[in-house]
């Protein structure tokens, strides 16, 4: 198998260290297979995406040496328009419109109130019961609901082996587009990977429990869906994952306090317990050499 993952930032904040942490896996994992990287942009979510952030990050990523092979880069931005999710809408409705005439999504009018109401303890991911399921409510001016199956999903992680979730207890039937317009980042992650062919996706742990119901978009969509490989991910001192919207955190901070790129690399990949404590490191080091 060729393979081709990818490395999709969205455009939410700047690049911090466990995005670096990220890229090695990333790049990583392609290259001990053979495999290409492809470079996209994931700005679906128009409330919060800022386009300064882009230039920034695609710099970050040139400056440390991660050259994608596909998609856009610092070199070509903003030319490529078949890698930023904002200028897809047309794919994404494609596949909206091969779901409906299988009839998997409906219209729903429940608001994110109404189904916390509805929620028994109020507390873990929001999970919808499907109370329009059957309404047959218009799509236009509406969310769009994909009809999770019933039954549990089995998977191999790549990294963490054999798996099991059950999306319909987990979420129950999720969104595909809100009610006004906006797509959401399970149904364009999906669409992008299909028309992107991506044989293996490389990712953190935090998003591991989206894997089962993406796949079931796959499979609603008729195509065969890529592996998956989710890696630890790097958390401040109180176990908390790393923020990239603070600018202090930043890459780009970094390179203007003078870091150089390895150095920031090695941080990342030491942070994220792939390299031993470079003290350590040396210690072990010296006494190679005191036994030879």
């Amino acid at each position: 198998m060729n393979t081709l993952t990818r490395f999709a930032p969205s455009l939410t904040g700047y690049l911090h260290l466990g995005h670096v942490l990220h890229m090695i896996h990333v790049w990583g994992v392609a290259r001990a297979q053979g495999g290409r990287v492809l470079s996209r942009i994931e700005d679906h979510d128009l409330a919060r995406n800022r386009p300064e952030y882009e230039p920034a990050i695609l710099a970050d990523l040139q400056w440390l040496g991660f050259v994608p092979d596909l998609g856009i880069s610092a070199e070509n931005s903003p030319k490529p328009s078949n890698y930023r999710q904002s200028d897809c809408a047309l794919h994404y409705e494609e596949a909206l419109n091969f779901l409906v005439k299988k009839k998997k999504v409906y219209g729903c009018e429940c608001s994110r109130k109404e189904i916390l109401a509805k929620q028994s303890g109020g507390q873990g991911e929001l999970c919808y019961s499907g109370t329009c399921a059957e309404k047959n409510l218009p799509l236009e001016g509406h969310t769009v609901r994909f009809r999770v199956p019933l039954g549990d999903i089995d998977f191999h992680d790549v990294a963490l082996g054999d798996r099991r979730q059950t999306p319909a207890t987990q979420c129950g039937d999720f969104s595909l587009r809100d009610r006004n317009g906006q797509w959401t980042y399970q149904f364009c992650c999906v669409c992008d990977d299909i028309r992107h062919g991506i044989t293996l996706v490389v990712r953190g742990e935090d998003i591991l429990d989206s894997t089962a119901r993406q796949l079931q978009l796959f499979h609603a969509l008729e195509y065969e869906p890529p592996h998956y490989y989710h890696h630890p991910l790097l958390t401040t001192d109180s176990g908390e994952k790393l923020s990239k919207r603070q600018r202090p955190e930043s890459i780009t901070q970094l390179r203007e306090e003078g870091l150089l790129a390895e150095k920031i690399i090695g941080r990342a990949a030491f942070f994220g317990g792939l390299i031993p404590e470079p003290a350590l490191l040396s210690a072990q080091a010296a006494g190679a050499m005191v036994k030879t």
